[in-house]
């Protein structure tokens, strides 16, 4: 399934924080692309960072993608869920969400007995806590999506709890074959429940956010 927009779209404040996102992630790549397995080595995440003092690698990996298929999934899922969680939560509130979300995406996959020698990049830590924290807070919403059907691909309305429980249903079958598809599985899952169970304390209100 792949989404194209909440048909519940909320209105309101401008999701400048997920627009910022997309953008910058889209002028890193157009950067970083001729060179990406050099920029991998340097900004990349593996668990070995931990011991060699590269923990800056736990920001900045999730700002690097492998090629334009990469940034482009991660991109629409980013603007689709963002959008109205940024709306719903407040900007600041938002991107301390999704940095948290990526975090612990990176510490779940370091501690998961994936190979600590294979760098990970990418948003999907962080865009799997969006989706955690939309469930929560969307549940009817509904998804305008693009379904394949054996040769043929049709449009659909799709409830956003359906949506987002078969995404993860796939995730969680699709462990075993993490280290062979070179898929942070593992990452994507600790991303959505750190999103899950925490989307209800950043957003509650606070003066200071």
């Amino acid at each position: 399934m792949l989404p194209l927009y909440d048909e519940n779209k909320r209105k309101g404040r401008i999701p400048f924080i997920t627009a910022g996102i997309v953008f910058l992630n889209i002028i890193l790549f157009f950067y970083t692309f001729q060179e990406i397995e050099t920029y991998i080595n340097i900004f990349g995440f593996s668990p070995n960072n931990f011991f060699d003092g590269r923990f800056y690698t736990i920001f900045t990996s999730m700002f690097l993608h492998a090629n334009f298929w990469h940034l482009l999934g991660n991109m629409l899922f980013l603007w689709v869920f963002g959008d109205n969680l940024e709306a719903k939560i407040g900007h600041c509130r938002f991107f301390c969400f999704y940095l948290f979300c990526g975090i612990t995406a990176i510490i779940v996959y370091s501690f998961a007995g994936a190979s600590s020698s294979i760098p990970v990049i990418g948003a999907s830590g962080a865009i799997s806590g969006i989706l955690g924290g939309y469930l929560v807070l969307f549940p009817k919403n509904k998804i305008k999506s693009i379904i394949p059907i054996i040769f043929f691909w049709t449009l659909a309305s799709i409830p956003v709890f359906v949506f987002i429980i078969i995404w993860f249903l796939y995730q969680f079958f699709s462990l075993p074959l993490e280290n062979m598809e070179m898929v942070a599985y593992s990452a994507h899952l600790g991303g959505f429940l750190a999103g899950l169970f925490s989307i209800k304390i950043f957003a509650q209100k606070r003066k200071f956010l």
